[in-house]
């Protein structure tokens, strides 16, 4: 998940990248961060129009957030847009370019976890599958139909209610199309369950729908079974 930060405030910047990367390692969650100091520095950027989440500032020097944020949706841009800004003075306006949510300059870890858990509950209402390639073809795969990954010689192997699918690629590279979303936890080296399709937590591994038994690694046992727990817990309650 690539989430940009657009703000001419060196120290406002650098406190929304603290909170953010203390929200992602507290949830698991991988993501590359970027930091702009003008919304013409960012609209320059290559990808800026792929970005799945980005934080405006709206008083900047030359072009303001909201001229930055009509620029970028003229470009294509679905990405969730969040304005962090120290009025309220722009709050209307910023939803005419489809703002997400609007923070007011200083917001608290609190607030800034309760926005990021609902851009995470969009963007997987978004996105319904991944795309890998097998072979010299790429393959969509819902994300509804993977049971399991795992890694083995080099390759990810996707264990789907369908069949496996086989890709060459890192486990680095192939793990944060899964880890941004609620349902998929790791649980084991290069291994990555959806927990939707759990039958069944054992001391040492889940049992999966498909019957097969996946390892919990040790020193993670207590974390996963937590995770695990809290995520049934909200999906029960509807919020998951």
């Amino acid at each position: 998940m690539q989430i940009a930060i657009v703000d001419d405030s060196q120290m406002d910047r650098r406190y929304l990248w603290e909170f953010l990367n203390r929200y992602c390692e507290e949830q698991c969650l991988q993501a590359q961060l970027r930091e702009f100091e003008s919304g013409d520095e960012f609209l320059k950027e290559s990808e800026c129009k792929d970005y799945a989440i980005v934080f405006l500032d709206i008083y900047m020097d030359k072009l303001n957030g909201i001229e930055t944020a009509k620029k970028l949706r003229q470009m294509g841009s679905e990405c969730l847009l969040i304005f962090c800004t120290t009025s309220e003075h722009f709050a209307v306006e910023s939803y005419r370019v489809r703002a997400f949510d609007y923070l007011v300059k200083p917001y608290s870890f609190a607030r800034l976890s309760e926005t990021m858990k609902l851009c995470d509950q969009a963007l997987c209402r978004r996105a319904h599958y991944i795309e890998v390639k097998e072979g010299r073809t790429f393959v969509k795969i819902p994300l509804h139909s993977i049971i399991y990954t795992d890694y083995y010689n080099h390759y990810i192997q996707i264990h789907t209610k369908e069949r496996m699918v086989r890709c060459y690629q890192r486990f680095p590279d192939f793990a944060p199309k899964l880890l941004c979303y609620p349902q998929f936890l790791c649980c084991y080296r290069n291994c990555i369950v959806n927990m939707d399709e759990v039958e069944e937590l054992g001391e040492q591994d889940f049992v999966m729908s498909s019957g097969d038994w996946v390892p919990i690694a040790r020193k993670l046992r207590q974390e996963v079974r937590q995770k695990y727990a809290d995520y049934a817990f909200d999906k029960l309650e509807g919020i998951g």
